[in-house]
C-alpha cells in the first residue's frame, strides 16, 4: 500500500483498523497462536491500575533540581514558583511531558504544585533566610 494514495484521516483510520485485526488474529510463530487468542486465554492474569492518579504518576517525567535563594527553579529554560521550605534543597520534579501546568514537587509522598513564575511578584516577595543579622551600631559586632 502506498500510503501517498491515503487521501483522508477517515480512509487512514480504515487502513489502520484492518492492519490491527488481521495482526491481532493472525497466529504467530513465536506464540503458537494468535495475540488476541494469548490475551483471551490470559486475560485474568493482567493487573489493574490501583487508581487513575497512579497510572498518571507512572508516565510523569522525574527531574532533579536545586532552589534557587529566591524560590525558583528553571526547567527547559522556564522558571517556577517552589515553595520557600525549600530554598537550598534539591528536590524532585515531576510533570506529565509537554504539560507543566500540572507539575509537582514529590517531597515525603507529598505533591507541592510549582506554577510559572510572576517575575514582578517574585521580586516583591520577603522571604526569611534564617541567617543572623550582624549588628553594626555595636562595638563588638554581635549576632542579634
Amino acid at each position: 500500500m502506498d500510503i501517498n494514495q491515503i487521501q483522508s484521516i477517515h480512509r487512514f483510520n480504515e487502513l489502520l483498523a484492518n492492519y490491527v485485526n488481521i495482526n491481532s488474529t493472525t497466529v504467530h510463530t513465536a506464540l503458537k497462536e494468535s495475540p488476541l487468542d494469548r490475551f483471551m486465554r490470559t486475560k485474568a492474569h493482567i493487573r489493574l491500575p490501583k487508581s487513575q492518579e497512579w497510572l498518571d504518576e507512572c508516565f510523569h517525567n522525574r527531574i532533579s533540581r536545586k532552589v534557587n535563594n529566591d524560590s525558583c527553579i528553571t526547567i527547559n529554560g522556564v522558571l517556577y514558583d517552589a515553595p520557600m521550605q525549600f530554598i537550598g534543597m534539591t528536590v524532585e520534579v515531576r510533570f506529565l511531558p509537554g504539560s507543566m501546568e500540572n507539575a509537582y514537587i514529590l517531597y515525603e509522598g507529598i505533591h507541592y504544585p510549582i506554577p510559572a513564575t510572576d517575575k514582578v511578584a517574585n521580586s516583591k516577595t520577603k522571604r526569611n533566610n534564617n541567617l543572623p543579622t550582624i549588628n553594626y551600631a555595636k562595638e563588638d559586632y554581635t549576632y542579634v
